[in-house]
Formats: C-alpha cells, structure tokens, sequence
C-alpha cells in the first residue's frame, strides 16, 4: 500500500521511477535516490514490469512472435577441461544474469563496467519495449563483441521483424540512412575526431573537461574526479617522452584518471598525438593494456566505463580477452575490404599476455603487425620480478622513521628523478651526510640505467607506468 513500503538500496533510501533522461534514454524504468539525482537500473529477471503486450504478435507494433534476445547470437570464449581455449555460439537469452548500472547527474551517460552488463541491459531494453534505449546499447555491445550474429529466419518462420529489424539494420549501418536517429544518437557519443588538428596541451584539455562528466556529481557541486593539472602534465610526459618507463607516487590516479585518458587519446584521430605515440615508427591501431592480475577487473571497468562511447559510427572494438585473437573474424590491421585499420584495445594480464603468445595463430598474427601494435603497462615494476628497476619513493605500511628522516629521503628520491643536483647542503643537518650522497648516486645510476634501456627499447615498443 502507497505510504507503507519503503526501498533501501545499500541502506540509502531509494524510490522507483520512470525517468526521461534524454532522447535516446527515455522512460526507463528505474530507481532514484531519495535524497539524490543518480539513478540504478537493475536488470534482474526477478524483477516484473507491467508492460504493454496489446501489439505483442503485430509485426508493426514493437513486439514480435519471439522474444528477440533469443535471436541474437554471440561467438564467446571459454576454456576446456583441457584448458584449451576455444570458441562457441550462444543465445544472448543464456548468458543472462544480475547486475546494477548506476546513471549520474547531471549528464546522465550510460556507463557500464563490463560486456555482461550490456547483454543484461540488451535485454532490459527489449522487455520494457524500448527502442531507442536498444539501439544505444546495442552500439556499445557490438563494439566489445567478437562477433554477433541475428537470425532473422528460421526456415519459412520469420522472427526478427517490425521496428526491432530497423533497429538493428540501423546500427548495423546497412540500407538507407536515417538521419533523425543519427541526430538523436550522435549526442550520446564523444566526438574526438573534431579534434584531429588540435595542438596536444589543447587535446588533453578537451580530454580531461569530458572525463568530468564520466564521474559523480557531488554535494558541493562538483564532479567527485576533476583531472589536476599535474595528471594533465604527466599524462603529456608519457605521450611525447622518449623513455619508455615513466614513475609516480602511489596514488596519483594511474589506472582511474591517466590509463582511461591514454586509451581514448589512442582512439582519437589527433595528428600530433598519433605521431609521438607511433614512437618514430610506424602508426599504431592496436593497443595492449597489460596489468597485473589483481587489477584486470578494475582495469577493464575503466576501459569500458571511458572507452564505449566515443566517434559516433567510428569501427573500433574493445576486447576484455585476448584470446579473441583465435578468432577468424578479429584481425589486426586492415581487413578485407576495409579502407583503414581497425583500432582494437585488449585488456590483459601480463601472465595470460604471455601464454597468448605461445599460440601459433597469435603469433602469425602479431609479428606481422607489432610495429603498429603500442603496449601500456601499468604497474611495471609487478611484471619485472628480480629484476626490478623502480624508485621505492612511498609506502603504504607504516614506518617509526622521524620526519626528518623521511624528509631528507623524499628530498633524495626527488632530485634524482628530476635531474637536480645532489643537495649536500641539506644533508648536512643529518647525523650521517656520506649516507644520503650515497644513496643519491645509487639512485641517479639506476634512473640512467632505466632512461638507457628504456629508450633502447621505446623504438619498437611503448610501455608505459
């Protein structure tokens, strides 16, 4: 009864809600915070709706005689109990499960952290009979699936038709164009090819003002993530430095702000950043994000978070496996009857990074194509083992070193990394001079040593931390 139920969701009260949020996201069904604007929509076959079914078997109403979602097929990769790794077509309808999609004001950006959440919303999409809610989903879907396949027909039975056929040939870009639809959808993508001639210090600004409006707005009226000017500074180092390993301190956003920014300059068509990150060579359209294992999960939920919705009709595809390069259908470089490559981005751990590489069928596919292939490492120092050449500047655990102590190490660390002379007049008020002007000449051979090698190796490959 009205007035005698009450939602929590995560404690916080909550209120079921029917929302207008734009043209393509409109009259959705969903959950808003009581005292605020973001919005939840769960997608969960646990949860009914009272939909309109009157037009449920009129091929010109939006319903069908088959529920869609168990027309549409995906090619996915599992492994074996062989631990091979192979490939099998499923219904969309069986790969269904749980999941929450948060939507933030003001801008209200359909944001998802992996593909399971896009098939979810597939189909949350279909069951309340949204088409325009379909189409934008479906745009995000096709760009992180190996490859999706429709069945139209079955024998003499047709079961994709009405407006849900338009749907899909419409994304599909096939037949007559629809330019009321592109002016309705283009709004929800970032268009970064409208900045191909921009000086980069400028691109890295429009980046960043975007990557605002990815993030929550707060109580205090701002976004909770604004890029400071220090990230846009390093982001700037690592795109245009010759070195290949590029350190900061624990906490300066490496794998939120500086890693979602890089994929989306890679993405882009701006000239002068293409041409620092071709790194002397040749133009780059695959990009490998290798991390450690601990942090693949956050990793590919900020890749897919910042990276779906960007160039409007642009071909590029995010993968959250490389094994996808098994597939006959995923090529790197130019494929048959395509004009110019398409841009890929996998997102890897180091180990199944490896093992990928002792296939065959990766490798003939890989060499021929490594000098336009660009690996981002985060976290390096993790992947070099023994071998470890990193500034151990910070710690998380904490010390019973005095201040002074800590103070004169930070200074130490400091003017190695950047170049300074060694400061021996401060070292002077320590009870042990000779220990820290050792320690400063210990790290100033190990920063050359890492530059030396780094630049070596930075004229094949870019690998970033």
């Amino acid at each position: 009864e009205r007035g005698k139920m009450e939602i929590r969701i995560n404690k916080v009260s909550a209120e079921v809600a029917t929302i207008f949020f734009n043209e393509a996201l409109s009259f959705i069904p969903c959950f808003k915070y009581s005292e605020g604007e973001d919005i939840i929509i769960f997608t969960s076959r646990n949860i009914h709706y009272l939909v309109d079914k009157g037009g449920q078997f009129c091929t010109d109403y939006y319903g069908m005689k088959h529920e869609l979602i168990e027309c549409i097929k995906s090619e996915e990769v599992f492994v074996d109990l062989n631990d091979d790794v192979q490939f099998r077509k499923e219904k969309l309808s069986d790969l269904l499960t749980e999941s929450k999609v948060v939507v933030y004001f003001p801008d209200y950006l359909l944001l998802v952290s992996s593909r399971q959440q896009l098939i979810n919303l597939l189909d949350y999409a279909l069951y309340i009979r949204n088409i325009g809610f379909f189409i934008l989903v479906l745009f995000f879907l096709r760009r992180t699936s190996i490859h999706l396949e429709y069945i139209e027909r079955k024998e003499k039975v047709v079961l994709i038709s009405g407006p849900w056929r338009e749907a899909i040939v419409y994304v599909l870009n096939i037949g007559q164009k629809n330019p009321h639809y592109d002016r309705i959808f283009e709004k929800q993508f970032f268009d970064l090819n409208q900045h191909a001639n921009l000086p980069l210090r400028g691109f890295i600004d429009v980046l960043c003002e975007n990557f605002t409006r990815y993030q929550r707005f707060t109580e205090d009226g701002q976004y909770q993530i604004v890029p400071t000017e220090k990230q846009k500074q390093f982001l700037e180092r690592i795109i245009c430095g010759e070195e290949s390993f590029h350190f900061s301190e624990v906490g300066t956003g490496k794998t939120k702000v500086i890693m979602p920014l890089l994929c989306q300059t890679f993405l882009s068509s701006n000239i002068e950043a293409h041409r620092y990150l071709a790194r002397g060579g040749k133009q780059k359209d695959t990009l490998v994000i290798l991390v450690p294992e601990h942090l693949v999960p956050d990793a590919r939920h900020q890749v897919f978070k910042h990276c779906l919705n960007l160039n409007f009709r642009q071909e590029y595809r995010v993968y959250d496996d490389i094994f996808a390069l098994l597939h006959p259908q995923v090529h790197l470089g130019a494929n048959n009857g395509e004009s110019k490559p398409k841009k890929q981005i996998f997102v890897v751990s180091f180990n199944q990074f490896k093992k990928a590489l002792t296939y065959d069928k990766i490798c003939q596919k890989v060499r021929p194509h490594r000098e336009h292939i660009l690996v981002i490492a985060d976290e390096v120092d993790d992947f070099l083992d023994r071998d470890k050449l990193v500034f151990n500047i910070c710690s998380n655990k904490a010390n019973t070193f005095a201040p002074t102590t800590l103070e004169l190490y930070f200074e130490t660390s400091c003017a190695a990394y950047h170049r300074k002379e060694c400061p021996r007049e401060l070292f002077q008020s320590s009870p042990n001079p000779a220990y820290w002007i050792d320690l400063y000449e210990k790290f100033d051979a190990i920063y050359n040593e890492i530059q030396d090698a780094s630049k070596s190796l930075n004229k094949s490959f870019g690998i970033f931390n």
